[in-house]
């Protein structure tokens, strides 16, 4: 039976040793009498306003889903200042657990060694949540929460943290700056947030949180513990950040520098203003390397500050991966093809609460708009966040007079939580498109259906979640796209014409002996057919998921495919028919092995008309010393049988060799610095099996027409050190190198063909750019 965490004022324990009552109380009069202005972020738990804290002290082990007494005491204490939200962690770890504490980059993808988490909903609405993650060595990582349970980690708050270890425990304390978060204006003296602490214990593989809830859930912001706070007055702030860029192309031999302005005014709690003035959006890290043979356009993060801040509000979701709003498309290729990016004049957003009401909106103008290839984007939001309901709109405009285009789409979205267990969500969208019928559209993006000059479709869904909180948990989800809706003018769609029923169940079982500590086993289908009345391919899997005692975890699943159709991968050339098949995937990850740890996969598959292919993987991940991380990821592959569109209704299958190289070094000398090295490589030589074509109804004929054979060398190098000056303030200093090359009997044609489906550019440049807060 879930029980509530139990909350209160209560004393935290502190580092100071013992001393006489009549001292300690004599003492605390005299700094409460001086009114502390400020408390020092040190992880010495010890000023006296930490006595007046609301302490979370029941917490729960949810890693694995037992929901018991953790294994070492926990816990969390939250203090409302005038400046902002304080927070305290305090973790008993004895000396005979080991620590795990290497010091890794901010945002990492991969937090190694012990961690603490503050996760807090500063509205109590579950429309946005915040991410502050602290490793035992100092990493640290932040982010959003939307849509429930999904984290968008390229939001770099200013706030700040500490450490501080002893024999028998360790502490965290977190500052967060009002200034550093949107929340809504209220003036009664106390206001109601949402918090989730957690604590992992690296080397057990084991979560404590408090809460005891899990983000692997349905529903995960909605079930944070509501506490209530002390509200203070609202102070505005002004944050003016310039920066300046220095590029040296060594593939066009030439410099090119850029001044640009990064402003934000938080007039009150509840209004916000940001706005970039000729915004240099080159990245100071690059995306990973990628090589995408497929119809479907692959998905970048983003980490450029004006997309990142307050923009949780505009991220809204679809069940297929769709984006309401994919950041990405401004500043991205312009309309007429001449360059792989796009400058900006500039960017305003606003955002802010109205009573319960939460809006927002911004406007981005690309160079040459109107006339030229530019383009102007725009986004309006209105959410009303209710006790057990949500209803929400979204609409945003992109105009493209290159192309003749302009792009509407609109969305309502709502969300019902009549009961503890159930929760119902969805959206329905309408897409509004004029054009002249001039397009250059990419050939890498899949095709989108249109039958007349201005169109407009529709596309809806209905989410059930069961059960959402216990360890058997059940969605089901309905999802219907017409043949002419389109959002990828700014949002972000995999297709369109798509009928899909699609049912999730996990059960989540903790063990109370033997090998095994716990486990998730989850059960995934869907069934899909286009707007045709063609059935395409749908999808039966079982995973399991394991940790065992001894720190070992595993991993395996099967996956079924029923036979069907693929209507893109044709390029709109027609179905292509394909026949059942079935997969087989695993991996294991062993413990930390002293200054070494492994994961060894491999994955049997069909990418083709009837034989398999494979791929193994190994990773190692070396640490020898606390401020060093180096990790090698190699993945050779082998297919026998690997179809490729050509063009029309040709293709090729292909025997391929694949082999993919990552290596990362990650190294933190000091506090504020950090240097990193990304070198990928991708390499695959493709000889022809078997050249096909399809007939009326998408069966694959062997044909004699010619097909090449080609042979990929994709390389991405990334040096970056980066000095944090102070919040909001940088200094980065980038080498980049990437390109691809093509080699067969017809090089020009196929580097023209697989240059649309591929998602490597030729870069050699060194960057050197500087962020500094006035």
């Amino acid at each position: 039976m879930r029980t509530a965490p139990v909350l209160s004022s209560a004393a935290p324990r502190t580092l100071t040793a013992p001393i006489p009552c009549a001292l300690l109380l004599a003492f605390i009069t005299v700094c409460c009498a001086t009114a502390h202005a400020e408390l020092v972020i040190d992880g010495h738990i010890d000023e006296p306003e930490w006595q007046g804290a609301v302490t979370c002290k029941d917490w729960q082990r949810t890693l694995p889903f037992a929901r018991d007494e953790p294994r070492y005491g926990n816990q969390l204490h939250l203090l409302s200042t005038e400046r902002g939200l304080a927070a305290a962690f305090i973790l008993d770890q004895p000396p005979n657990e080991r620590r795990i504490k290497p010091r890794t980059p901010r945002d990492s993808d991969r937090l190694i060694g012990d961690t603490v988490s503050l996760m807090v909903d500063f509205d109590a609405n579950a429309q946005i949540g915040y991410e502050f993650t602290v490793g035992l060595g100092g990493g640290i990582r932040d982010g959003l929460i939307t849509n429930q349970n999904k984290f968008d980690r390229d939001w770099d708050g200013a706030w700040q943290h500490a450490v501080y270890e002893t024999d028998q425990q360790w502490f965290v304390e977190i500052f967060i700056p009002w200034s550093s978060i949107s929340m809504r204006d209220s003036r009664a003296e106390t206001r109601t947030i949402g918090v989730y602490g957690t604590r992992y214990l690296y080397d057990r593989g084991e979560r404590y949180s408090c809460p005891g809830i899990t983000s692997e859930a349905a529903v995960f912001l909605a079930d944070f513990q509501r506490v209530e706070i002390s509200q203070h007055a609202s102070v505005g702030s002004l944050d003016v950040v310039p920066y300046g860029t220095a590029i040296s192309d060594f593939l066009d031999e030439h410099t090119r520098f850029k001044v640009g302005a990064d402003i934000n005014w938080k007039a009150s709690p509840n209004l916000w203003l940001s706005a970039t003035l000729n915004p240099d959006f080159g990245q100071v890290e690059s995306d990973e390397l990628v090589v995408n043979f497929s119809a479907i356009e692959v998905v970048f993060t983003d980490k450029r500050p004006f997309f990142t801040e307050n923009q949780g509000i505009f991220d809204l979701r679809t069940p297929t991966n769709g984006q309401l709003v994919y950041t990405r498309r401004i500043g991205a290729a312009v309309d007429d093809g001449s360059a792989a990016l796009s400058d900006i004049d500039a960017a305003f957003k606003l955002t802010g609460t109205a009573g319960r009401l939460v809006y927002g909106g911004f406007i981005a103008q690309e160079n040459e708009y109107r006339n030229g290839p530019g383009r102007l984007f725009a986004a309006t939001r209105l959410a009303l966040p209710m006790d057990h309901a949500r209803v929400g709109y979204l609409g945003t405009w992109t105009d493209r007079p290159f192309l003749d285009r302009d792009a509407l789409v609109n969305s309502v979205d709502y969300e019902l939580t009549p009961s503890e267990d159930v929760r119902i969500s969805g959206q329905v969208i309408r897409s509004d498109i004029g054009t002249s019928g001039f397009n250059l559209m990419d050939s890498s993006a899949a095709p989108i259906r249109r039958s007349e000059s201005n169109t407009h479709g529709y596309e809806s869904w209905l989410q059930l979640d069961f059960n959402r909180s216990s360890p058997l948990m059940h969605t089901l989800k309905l999802l219907y796209i017409d043949d002419t809706f389109d959002m990828n003018d700014l949002g972000y769609m995999e297709r369109n014409a798509l009928k899909q029923v699609e049912w999730e169940t996990n059960l989540r079982v903790a063990s109370d002996g033997g090998r095994v500590n716990g486990e998730t086993q989850r059960l995934y289908t869907f069934y899909r057919e286009n707007t045709d009345g063609q059935r395409l391919q749908s999808r039966f899997s079982l995973s399991r998921d394991v940790s065992y005692v001894s720190a070992w975890k595993a991993f395996q699943e099967l996956r079924y495919v029923t036979s069907g159709v693929d209507d893109l991968i044709s390029r709109d050339n027609g179905p292509v028919r394909l026949q059942d098949r079935v997969s087989a995937y695993m991996d294991i990850t062993t413990p930390r092995y002293g200054d070494w740890q492994f994961t060894f996969g491999s994955y049997v598959f069909q990418q083709g008309v009837e034989k398999y292919s494979g791929w193994l993987q190994f990773l190692a991940s070396w640490y020898p010393t606390e401020k060093l991380t180096l990790r090698l990821d190699v993945l050779p592959q082998y297919s026998s049988d690997w179809l490729v569109w050509q063009q029309g209704n040709l293709f090729g299958s292909f025997r391929a060799e694949r082999f993919d190289y990552d290596f990362r070094l990650d190294w933190i000398p000091a506090p504020r610095h950090e240097l990193r090295v990304k070198w990928q490589w991708i390499g695959i030589d493709a000889e022809l099996r078997r050249a096909y074509r399809t007939d009326m109804a998408g069966n694959l004929l062997p044909t004699s027409d010619p097909v090449a054979p080609f042979t990929v060398n994709s390389l991405g190098l990334q040096i970056r050190y980066r000095y944090e000056i102070g919040p909001m303030s940088e200094l980065f200093l980038v080498y980049a190198r990437g390109g691809y090359n093509f080699l067969d009997d017809d090089e020009r044609r196929v580097g023209e063909l697989f240059r649309h489906m591929t998602d490597v550019r030729d870069a050699d440049q060194f960057l050197i750019k500087l962020r500094y807060k006035l």
